[in-house]
């Protein structure tokens, strides 16, 4: 079987764990993880929860590019809102943010005691592209595998506020080059001041880049 892999995970975890009282930051973390299942626009079927991340699948025709980009949008969006008011009201510190891998592939689907599970090479490399090498905290990083299948053009779903640039993956493991066209932030300051304020005409900054990444299978 063929399916959609859609991976976001939060950035500046491991910071926030270790700079916040444990029963608060519980409270806060199954919260955000909350907001991200429940805003799931696309409909995608959850395999496991991973910590600070979701394991999010579809099997099928991979969802045109357009919807991928809107669904990570509204996920975001509502993910950053929630955490702004846990920011506000504790006098918290540590920014947080999502990241999303986004492949596709072959896939196997198998029940462990009624749990979905996933298995295959896709799967893997999917994880492995979260260790892309990137300083970036918040990002949209589309294989591909994941444009071929939806037999369109990276250039026909982008707007006015991309741009093409070179980039190079650091993750080097010496096994499978896979491509990728990685969505990149650049103005996050603006990006949340938009959110809190809701009143400021404030375009992001972000630049399309494309590259290469090496997984291991």
């Amino acid at each position: 079987m063929q399916g959609l892999i859609f991976i976001p995970d939060i950035s500046g975890f491991t910071n926030f764990v270790k700079n916040i009282d444990i029963d608060l930051g519980v409270s806060i973390t199954s919260d955000l993880l909350n907001e991200i299942i429940d805003n799931n626009p696309l409909d995608l079927d959850i395999s496991e929860i991973e910590g600070d991340a979701v394991l999010y699948y579809k099997i099928g025709k991979p969802i045109p590019l357009q919807q991928v980009f809107n669904g990570f949008q509204h996920m975001y969006e509502a993910f950053d809102t929630k955490y702004q008011r846990w920011k506000l009201l504790y006098n918290i510190e540590a920014d947080l943010s999502l990241k999303l891998i986004v492949h596709y592939g072959d896939i196997m689907v198998y029940d462990i005691k009624g749990f979905k599970k996933l298995y295959g090479e896709t799967v893997i490399e999917s994880h492995r592209l979260l260790k892309n090498g990137s300083d970036a905290t918040e990002y949209m990083l589309v294989t591909e595998d994941y444009v071929k299948a939806s037999q369109q053009n990276i250039s026909d779903v982008l707007v006015r506020d991309f741009e093409y640039n070179a980039y190079t993956s650091q993750l080097y493991t010496g096994v499978k080059k896979i491509a990728y066209y990685f969505f990149s932030t650049i103005n996050k300051a603006s990006r949340i001041s938009k959110r809190m304020a809701q009143k400021n005409a404030i375009t992001d900054d972000v630049y399309l880049a494309v590259g290469t990444a090496e997984a291991v299978l």
